[in-house]
């Protein structure tokens, strides 16, 4: 049997199970603020973005953006393939684009980090199987200087 349940979230952790919501409310306590930014960079972000890292229509990326809520059912789609595992979806990158975007990204906690990138991001493989996000994927990006997270950090300056 299989329930859908919109903007909510399970976790399971060893032998507990826990649902939970993230609301407008919980996404302020995150003591985020996006970097500075006028309608056109958010343009121009937005389309070099979607040629090759995420999907999703530009009002649901505004909103990203400015933190404001956004529904389960028009969350982007990050894309942005790995480079030694091309079927599956780079979440690093996904990762650094967020630290990139948002002052205070590096501070948070792991599961503030997961649960912010659920909220608005999908990560689907090349089959539009939807992957989870884990510690170990923080870790890893913590402690990854790999060029191609560097490649996110200047698309976002060319395009600012």
């Amino acid at each position: 049997m299989y329930f859908h349940i919109t903007q909510k979230r399970v976790r399971k952790n060893s032998d507990t199970l826990e649902v939970f919501n993230l609301g407008e409310d919980e996404i302020k306590k995150f003591d985020l603020s996006a970097i500075p930014l006028n309608e056109d960079q958010i343009k121009n972000i937005f389309n070099a973005f979607s040629e090759n890292h995420l999907c999703g229509d530009y009002p649901t990326f505004q909103a990203f953006i400015q933190l404001k809520p956004v529904s389960h059912l028009k969350r982007l789609v990050w894309k942005d393939s790995s480079y030694k595992l091309p079927k599956q979806v780079n979440r690093q990158t996904l990762l650094e684009f967020l630290s990139q975007m948002f002052i205070g990204f590096e501070n948070l906690g792991n599961q503030q980090m997961i649960e912010l990138t659920n909220y608005y991001f999908i990560l689907k493989d090349s089959e539009g199987k939807e992957l989870n996000f884990s510690t170990k994927n923080i870790y890893d990006w913590k402690n990854n200087k790999s060029a191609y997270l560097e490649n996110i950090s200047a698309l976002i300056k060319k395009n600012l």
